[in-house]
This record gives structure tokens, sequence and C-alpha cells, in this order.
């Protein structure tokens, strides 16, 4: 290989690791963002489901049949 070609080699596997680069920062972001979300539900999940155990647990369902029977 001669001098201007090695270059040139070089260019385009530095142009592809710049592309990789950014795609690299632009899915972190995405991951980042994604987990930060996931976070957000799995609390606002745990409260719900606090909220229904202890509104569950405070009513009492009537032992009769429903006046459809």
């Amino acid at each position: 290989m001669d001098d201007a070609a090695t270059n040139e080699r070089f260019t385009r596997l530095e142009i592809k690791a710049a592309y990789l680069e950014k795609l690299t920062a632009e899915l972190n972001e995405v991951v980042t963002s994604q987990a930060l979300q996931l976070s957000e539900l799995i609390k606002r999940f745990e409260r719900l489901d606090r909220q229904l155990r202890s509104a569950g647990e405070e009513r009492e369902f009537p032992q009769e049949k429903p006046p459809h029977y």
C-alpha cells in the first residue's frame, strides 16, 4: 500500500469511529432516560400498590348475597 491509500484508509476509519462515538453517546442518553422513567414508574406502581392494599384492608365486604340472586 502506498501512503495515499493508507491515509485514505485511516481517514475512513476515523470517520467511522466518530460516527460510532456519536451513536454511542445518543444511545447512552436514551438508555439513561429510559432508566429514569422506569424508576419513576416503579415508584408510582409501588405507591398505587400500597394504596390498594391499605384500601382493601380497611374495607370490609358484606357476606350477604347480591340482590340478583
